[in-house]
């Protein structure tokens, strides 16, 4: 009888065991998921620019000359630093050089005509002074007097015309220094040749564009921002740039300027334009026009204050918190966020740790999991936003 209960339990016992084996061995393994820690920090409300935007120069000109010419001269080439006035390109000047030299002697000759009145006009005047003072003494006849007075208006006349003539070839003498001015075309402010669109001995027309010069220290960015967050900008509100030709690199600013329209162009994706100065930086590279930038408009920020990336987030209000190794779904209340992090003002203390890589297959609550041994924490020894 004894021996008879003994194999009944045995046998019981096996399949006790073979049914805890079967369990353990069907139970799926433990899901590896990335893990963050609810830690305190700084909380920005941001707005990014929907497409690339571009650096820009507030000083940028394509320089043409006001005189049709062949070129003779150029000084520049480009990246050449130059300062507002500075010769940039010279045309010919030898016909306008003649002009200008034929101009001059016309004057030495009218000033040798206007001297030689002026004489004649003095001698005139003085003779008539005499005349009347003799006329007094009823020593010449009233006739006499009279052609002499008439000599005199007539000889003012004539030195008054030749002032005239003086005035006018003076006159010709500026404006062919002028047209010799005219052909030299300079740099309109300081700044560095970014474009020359022509070469030496090439024939230009009057505002044909010969250079582009352009002032790196008056940079600006301009960027498309979505229209449904257009309401939500002003200017002055501070702007972090960033240039994809120098990653890693950021660049600090304000918004100066707001378009008065929005972008039509493509009616699922109406933009507006935003303008965020680039103030020059010594401890950075200076970008260049024509580059693409990104920026960030901070709208507005709090600090220390209890957050979690953003990437835990589902629905905007539901993360899984890891509980004894299982997924458990939290419910919080979400405050200021962006694409990095998000405020928790409920529903987590600090120290959670939160599930950051919701894609993973099989995550679901109750289900079991280990964090990867890279996660890092977002609590106090968390990486600081920028």
């Amino acid at each position: 009888m004894f021996r008879r209960f003994r194999g009944w339990l045995i046998a019981a016992l096996a399949v006790i065991v073979l049914g805890l084996l079967g369990r353990f061995a069907c139970r799926p393994p433990a899901i590896e998921v990335e893990v963050a820690e609810a830690g305190y920090g700084a909380v920005e409300d941001l707005v990014a620019n929907s497409e690339a935007g571009s650096v820009r120069s507030r000083a940028q000109a394509k320089v043409g000359a006001e005189r049709a010419g062949r070129i003779a001269v150029m000084h520049h080439r480009e990246g050449s630093v130059v300062r507002a006035g500075e010769p940039l390109i010279e045309l010919d000047a030898s016909t306008a050089r003649q002009r200008l030299e034929a101009a001059r002697r016309d004057l030495e000759a009218t000033r040798a005509a206007r001297d030689a009145a002026r004489a004649a006009a003095v001698g005139a005047r003085q003779s008539c002074e005499r005349l009347e003072r003799l006329r007094e003494n009823q020593l010449v006849s009233a006739e006499e007097l009279d052609q002499a007075r008439s000599r005199r208006d007539g000889a003012q006349s004539e030195l008054e015309a030749a002032e005239a003539r003086v005035a006018s070839a003076a006159a010709a003498v500026k404006l062919a220094e002028d047209e010799i001015e005219h052909l030299t075309v300079r740099a309109p402010f300081d700044g560095v040749v970014a474009r020359r669109f022509v070469e030496l001995g090439e024939s230009v027309m009057p505002g044909q564009p010969l250079l582009e010069v352009t002032s790196p220290g008056r940079l600006y960015v301009s960027a498309p921002i979505d229209e449904r967050d257009a309401g939500r900008l002003a200017t002055g509100m501070p702007v972090r740039i960033t240039v994809d030709t120098y990653p890693g690199e950021l660049w600090r600013g304000r918004v100066t300027r707001l378009a008065p329209v929005v972008e039509e162009a493509r009616e699922q994706n109406r933009t507006l334009e935003v303008e965020a100065d680039l103030p020059p930086d010594s401890t950075r590279p200076t970008p260049r026009p024509g580059m693409t930038a990104d920026i960030e408009i901070v709208l507005s920020r709090r600090d220390s204050v209890l957050r979690i990336p953003t990437s835990a987030l589902m629905d905007r209000r539901k993360v899984y918190a890891v509980v004894n190794g299982r997924a458990a779904l939290r419910e919080i209340e979400a405050g200021l966020h962006n694409w990095d992090w998000t405020e928790v003002r409920s529903g987590l203390a600090a120290g959670t740790r939160v599930v950051t890589s919701l894609d993973r297959p099989g995550l679901r609550v109750g289900a079991a999991v280990t964090p990867k041994a890279e996660a890092v924490g977002v609590g106090a020894a968390g990486a600081a936003q920028r």
